[in-house]
């Protein structure tokens, strides 16, 4: 199972794909035609829809957090609507195949998956709003469950024998020549003593934290144990336990006016007081490490993986080419 979904570019197509009955009744109801005019395209016969088409989108754009009302009003000719087209096309021809193949996923199988799925969520409510929200009825959740894992027998029958496993030899040579893409970024470890009062705070308080912050700058100044003032003075809980130690981080891990004077100190040096929208912070620069290339061992199962899914992407795109090139394809208003 594990080498089919490496194979399954689909995603789970539950999510993205909720067919409509007239896609569903296409192979039982004869040939379809343009002279439906909600038809966007027919595969071998079966008809698309510009609705499913556009239901795509909007899973899509759902899943990745989008404003699916800005994309409301897509033409057929932008580039995202004709992408999805193409997506639905190429997985009608998989499912027109595993049909000629007589592969199809049990009723066992799918209980079992819809199990799987359904642990993945707190509680069983959460996953039946979650259908809710993607539009999906539990019943057309379980058939394009269904659907996925028969496209999934599919393609371990026809090209899962073809996929080999990635070597060690060959993520060595990605790493060799992808350098650039290995680095671990440039990252500071510091202390800090945050002094808090909101933006918005009455200018006599802000006055008021603003000079309590300095009196215990000029002690640090004077020599006295930042780490000791740090515990005592700042509130920000977690880090003044460790005496106002954060850790290491990178850029655009912090509050830019924090992280930008951060990173301007040297090691070892403590800065002037720095306002953020928490408060005035006092910040000490403890450690620096340049950037770098990360270790191989460090990488190496990444590196794996994307090449895993460059190999199986590769495969699965020849496997659809030579669909295409058997099959009748027609487009609304193309030759």
């Amino acid at each position: 199972m594990d080498r089919v979904r490496t194979l399954a570019i689909f995603g789970l197509i539950l999510i993205l794909f909720s067919c409509s009955k007239k896609e569903k009744d296409a192979s039982t109801q004869g040939k379809a035609s343009f002279a439906d005019s909600t038809v966007v395209a027919l595969v071998n016969g079966e008809a698309i829809h510009y609705d499913d088409v556009n239901r795509v989108i909007s899973q899509f754009l759902n899943q990745l957090g989008k404003d699916v009302n800005q994309f409301q009003h897509l033409q057929s000719d932008t580039m995202l609507w004709n992408d999805a087209l193409d997506w639905m096309v190429s997985f009608r021809l998989l499912t027109q195949e595993a049909r000629r193949l007589n592969i199809q996923a049990d009723s066992n199988e799918v209980r079992l998956a819809l199990s799987s799925i359904k642990r993945r969520f707190p509680t069983e409510q959460q996953f039946f709003d979650a259908l809710q929200k993607s539009k999906l009825t539990i019943d057309q959740f379980q058939t394009n469950l269904a659907l996925e894992l028969t496209v999934q027998k599919l393609l371990e029958q026809q090209i899962g024998s073809q996929l080999k496993d990635v070597t060690d030899d060959e993520a060595l040579k990605y790493y060799q020549e992808h350098g650039e893409e290995l680095m671990r970024p440039e990252q500071i470890r510091v202390h800090h003593i945050l002094f808090k009062v909101s933006e918005t705070a009455d200018p006599d308080k802000v006055k008021a934290v603003e000079a309590k912050a300095l009196r215990v700058l000029e002690r640090i100044k004077k020599g006295e144990d930042f780490e000791a003032l740090a515990r005592q003075y700042s509130e920000d809980p977690a880090s003044a336990l460790r005496g106002g130690n954060i850790g290491f981080f990178s850029r655009g891990d912090m509050i830019k006016n924090f992280e930008d004077a951060a990173f301007a100190l040297k090691v070892g040096q403590v800065s002037d007081l720095v306002r953020t929208q928490l408060g005035f912070h006092i910040i000490r620069l403890d450690e620096r490490k340049t950037s770098q290339k990360l270790p191989f061992e460090e990488v190496k199962l990444s590196i794996k993986a994307r090449l895993q899914q460059e190999k199986s992407d590769a495969l699965l795109k020849q496997y659809v080419e030579k669909l295409k090139s058997k099959a009748e394809i027609k487009f609304r208003g193309k030759a």
